[in-house]
């Protein structure tokens, strides 16, 4: 199956690459850095395929050119004698010339320390195409995106036969003149004002509204430089300034342009490729898609997993491990989806079983909502629309529905026989509680009565409750008193003990009747949450 893969990189003095050799071992050949003299060997390289050079429109006729000197001393040279195909290796030594004639030119014109010298991009082929078929479509690729723009493409097709086919690419950064000649990559321009998506404002009724007479296209807002005191700067010879900055010359820079250059890869191949094996530039999460995306591992991480296996190193490469985890997740985590499919499939058709039951029991409802006259019936006899007769027909079955809708109705009929336990607990208690509360109610309208008659004895009694003030209440004094004498009806009764009996059963009563309602409460909540189960499940 065809995979995407393209990156794109820059090749720089910053970082202490070296433009020559990166083409050297783009070519599997050898090439001479004439800045430094350098000479970089690639000839043992052997997957290189298939290598080109495509120059665009305005490069200068005469890199074309080889000098015969130059090969006269390669048809001297020992590697020249030693190969059997004499015509391809001078043809391939042309080539090699010609692409070496290009980057040194490159050096020559970027002197800066941190100059940008090349566009290095890798892309790999569909294994899918002929090798005729790579060769094509990847020229048409380059030509159409980089050489008609006005860059040279410096190419070359890897293939060690282990299914991986790849290209590198390198390409100018500056571009060339009408003459010949190099141009800039930079050019300083007026500072337009923008708006929040960056683009340039449209205003030509502005006061400091601009547009190029050559260029109509190039206008804007521009923006005033001002001093210390807010108002803009005048020049030595009286003239207003505006804000400059510094804008790419060619458009090559701008980051769009890898998003631009891989969808077009990915179009390219989509075009020549069939359907089931189409590639996408996007990523999973663009896609949509719930996978997890593995690493590149690169050649060197693949020679450290051999030399593991072959004994040579005791540490495998963690790259290699992350990607095989990775593959392992994804394989339980499809097989997940599967599953998922399969149980979201089945409980579709219990779904139409059950409309199907509930609308044979129905017959024609008042809503109409299950009177569909593209559905069919549950059983071979099968209805018509209206419930009465006719020819129906059999909903397909899926391997495991039968045992699965048994399962699910044996616990939807058990959940319900449970629910209606509960609520018949539930009804009891609550006809307890009424009961234990009228209780209530009349003890607290028999305290009520006794309060009021109390009150109304209150008044006849005071004489003899002022007489009997003196007199000392005792056991003893009741003792020797004899029967006649010390405790007198009309004096007030001592009511303690049957005060705190009257308590007791208050209290008594108060504890039973929160434990009926907690007892209540938790019925409740497990009745709602059974409910709730057979409501999820009719769904």
């Amino acid at each position: 199956m065809a995979i995407f893969h393209f990156t794109i990189k820059i090749v720089g003095r910053s970082k202490g690459r070296s433009i020559i050799a990166a083409s050297a071992y783009l070519n599997g050949d050898v090439m001479k850095n004439e800045e430094t003299g350098r000479v970089s060997y690639y000839t043992s390289k052997k997957e290189v395929v298939y290598t080109q050079l495509m120059m665009c429109e305005n490069a200068p006729l005469e890199w074309e050119r080889v000098p015969e000197e130059n090969i006269k001393r390669f048809m001297n040279s020992v590697r020249y004698k030693r190969v059997e195909d004499k015509e391809a290796a001078l043809q391939k030594f042309r080539l090699t010339f010609r692409k070496q004639r290009l980057w040194n030119e490159v050096l020559k014109v970027e002197k800066d320390s941190d100059a940008q010298l090349g566009r290095s991009i890798e892309f790999s082929l569909p294994k899918e195409w002929s090798r005729a078929e790579q060769i094509q479509y990847t020229t048409e690729f380059i030509q159409t995106n980089f050489v008609d723009k006005g860059m040279c493409a410096d190419w070359s097709i890897h293939d060690k036969g282990d299914g991986n086919p790849h290209v590198h690419l390198l390409l100018t950064m500056r571009p060339f003149q009408g003459d010949g000649s190099w141009g800039n990559k930079e050019v300083k321009d007026w500072a337009f004002v923008r708006d929040a998506d960056g683009n340039i404002v449209i205003d030509m009724e502005h006061p400091n509204w601009w547009q190029d007479k050559k260029n109509p296209e190039r206008c804007g807002i521009r923006i005033l430089v001002l001093d210390e005191n807010g108002n803009q700067k005048v020049g030595a010879r009286n003239r207003k300034q505006w804000k400059r900055v510094v804008v790419d010359a060619t458009g090559w820079n701008n980051p769009k342009n890898c998003e631009l250059w891989r969808s077009e890869w990915a179009k390219l191949c989509n075009r020549y490729l069939p359907k089931e094996k189409w590639i996408d530039h996007r990523s999973f999460a663009r896609q949509g898609r719930l996978e997890i995306p593995t690493i590149h591992e690169g050649a060197n991480a693949r020679k450290i997993e051999n030399k593991f296996y072959e004994g040579k190193v005791s540490v495998p490469s963690w790259k290699v491990e992350k990607n095989q985890l990775i593959k392992r997740q994804n394989a339980i985590f499809k097989k997940l989806q599967k599953v998922y499919l399969e149980v979201t499939k089945l409980l579709e058709e219990w779904k139409e079983r059950v409309d199907d039951i509930r609308r044979k029991s129905r017959s024609d409802s008042v809503v109409g909502r299950y009177d569909r006259t593209h559905r069919g019936t549950a059983i071979a006899h099968g209805r018509t629309v209206s419930g009465i007769g006719g020819e129906g027909r059999a909903v397909a079955g899926v391997a495991g529905a039968e045992s699965a809708m048994a399962r699910i109705g044996g616990e939807v009929k058990r959940r319900e026989s449970f629910i209606a336990s509960t609520e018949r607990a539930l009804a009891e208690i609550k006809w307890r509680l009424e009961k234990v509360r009228e209780v209530d109610e009349r003890i607290n309208q028999i305290k009520a009565r006794r309060a009021i008659t109390g009150a109304d004895g209150l008044g006849g009694n005071a004489a003899e409750r002022e007489r009997g003030q003196g007199q000392s209440y005792s056991g003893a004094g009741l003792c020797s008193g004899g029967a006649g004498q010390g405790y007198r009806r009309t004096d007030r009764p001592y009511s303690g003990t049957e005060d705190a009996t009257a308590r007791m059963s208050r209290i008594k009563r108060e504890v039973e009747l929160r434990e009926q309602e907690r007892e209540c409460t938790g019925v409740t909540k497990g009745l709602e949450a059974n409910k709730k189960f057979v409501r999820d499940r009719a769904r």
